[in-house]
């Protein structure tokens, strides 16, 4: 469960944010219906990406999932108000080391989604009409469905995912926490530091 849970992250959350390919009439329930499906058809047609290799991992997350996922976003909402005393270079530096961290910790969790399938649950309504979530659940024969919620953000021109929810957990609280202790203690060189150094940590690790 706890692999299958780690795989949904990365596939909405390990990106970039870029401009976004969907037609601007395409309601963001649509959108992240389409996404999941995708990234699911790809997983289980490819036996590299259920292997969990990095490269196609990365060409999956550049092709299917960079397109619709504001992770500019993402990072400055997770790093919090630091975010505003970071130079361009330490922002860029952040950005990349949350990508490879995103990626590294989760890829491994690829092989769980083969029976996986994905089914729209009913949405929560938001006063702001820029703001909505949507609600899915992954299911699988013999399983307990998971439900992961997703923000999604109207930037007038078309809806961009900037955070999801698994367990009730909501990925970007969950790190502006980590990132806000770390931060507190030794200021951002502190949090690329450890960045640095966890994702060196995971890629050691890779196939033990």
């Amino acid at each position: 469960m706890r692999k299958l849970i780690s795989l949904v992250v990365v596939f909405f959350l390990s990106v970039f944010g870029a401009a976004a390919t969907a037609e601007p009439s395409v309601s963001p329930e649509k959108l992240v219906m389409e996404v999941s499906t995708q990234v699911l058809d790809e997983i289980k047609k490819d036996p590299a990406l259920a292997a969990a290799d990095p490269s196609h991992v990365n060409q999956l997350v550049d092709k299917k999932i960079l397109p619709y996922t504001d992770f500019a976003t993402m990072t400055r909402m997770a790093v919090g108000p630091a975010w505003r005393k970071a130079d361009e270079a330490q922002r860029k530096e952040i950005m990349q080391l949350f990508r490879t961290l995103l990626v590294a910790v989760y890829s491994g969790a690829l092989k769980e989604a083969n029976n996986y399938t994905v089914e729209l649950a009913k949405s929560r309504p938001s006063n702001d009409p820029r703001l909505t979530i949507v609600r899915t659940r992954l299911v699988a024969s013999q399983c307990d469905p998971i439900q992961l919620d997703y923000r999604l953000m109207n930037t007038g021109k078309d809806w961009k995912i900037f955070d999801v929810c698994v367990g009730g957990v909501w990925l970007v609280e969950n790190y502006r926490s980590q990132f806000a202790s770390v931060i507190g203690n030794s200021g951002l060189t502190g949090l690329i530091a450890q960045l640095k150094d966890r994702v060196q940590k995971l890629e050691a690790n890779k196939g033990k």
